[in-house]
């Protein structure tokens, strides 16, 4: 008979494919998964998962081992969720997730405040450009670039994503000849559809030379010069030593939720989390979609 923690390494070794991975997930060594899969195995006296040039999946036995143990999570995350969601305390803690650049650069301004406003809360941010999942309690708040897209969350939309062109301040003479090469998206097939080609401005002579993975990777890549890139306004507005050229680009890449899962929307820590962003959002207003945007929109 195996125990709760026998089943979590399983299912984790399951759901990432690789012993790396989960062992990251897991907080643990990638030695240790590989020592405590083996007694597992051991223990059953059968294997789990087949290898395949260091990719795992689940054997037909350890399917169903797999499956247990995902409803076993499922049970477990709906109790937790349901006692945190009746909690009314304004104590204890409380788990926010997005991405880099959210994380950086418009939850670290205001998160914060929090602080001073609830001194026995204690906030965790984790910056992860992985989607935690609510439903399994790896978070309590999300903020996400998209649309919700399941009944069992709950969320509002807190802003408009605006992207627009930057390019090194430097000399305003320079600014045509890094208007003429952009520094292209590595990564993102949809980012890199729009943005990083000729087909993003007419100015652009060529295709991108440079590719960046990550948008803080791009914006110091741009800061460099002789490059311009597209950045999400939030990020190009305060990173030091870029220049915007022209106002925000015509279409938004995407809107800002904050999402909970239903069951805990009536919690007062994950209550005090929305009402900071929410806030943070109206005052970031013309960071999010510059000055002109903002105005008209008020």
């Amino acid at each position: 008979m195996l125990d709760w923690d026998e089943y979590h390494l399983l299912l984790h070794v399951a759901r990432f494919g690789r012993i790396p991975e989960a062992a990251q997930h897991l907080k643990v060594t990638s030695s240790t998964v590989f020592r405590r899969l083996a007694a597992i195995e051991g223990k059953l006296n059968m294997p789990v998962f087949q290898r395949d040039g260091g990719q795992y999946s689940p054997t037909e036995e350890g399917a169903a081992i797999v499956n247990a143990a995902e409803k076993m999570e499922q049970e477990t995350a709906i109790l937790a969720r349901q006692l945190f969601g009746k909690s009314q305390t304004l104590s204890g803690s409380v788990k926010i997730t997005t991405s880099e650049v959210l994380s950086s650069f418009f939850v670290a301004r205001h998160v914060m405040s929090m602080g001073q406003d609830h001194p026995n809360l204690k906030v965790q941010v984790v910056s992860s450009d992985r989607m935690l999942d609510l439903s399994r309690h790896e978070a309590d708040v999300a903020l996400r670039p998209k649309r919700l897209c399941s009944n069992a969350l709950y969320g509002r939309k807190i802003a408009t994503i605006r992207w627009a062109t930057y390019v090194a301040d430097q000399s305003r003479r320079d600014e045509q000849l890094q208007l003429g090469t952009y520094i292209g998206h590595a990564g993102d097939p949809h980012l890199a559809e729009h943005f990083g080609s000729t087909a993003f401005d007419p100015n652009a002579t060529e295709g991108p030379q440079f590719f960046a993975s990550s948008l803080i990777l791009r914006a110091a890549m741009c800061a460099q010069g002789g490059h311009a890139a597209a950045l999400p306004m939030i990020l190009g507005e305060v990173w030091p030593g870029l220049r915007r050229v022209g106002g925000p680009l015509d279409a938004p890449l995407g809107d800002l939720w904050i999402v909970c899962h239903n069951d805990m929307r009536r919690n007062r820590r994950v209550r005090a989390v929305f009402d900071a962003m929410i806030e943070g959002a109206r005052a970031d207003r013309a960071l999010f979609e510059g000055p002109q945007w903002a105005d008209k929109a008020t």
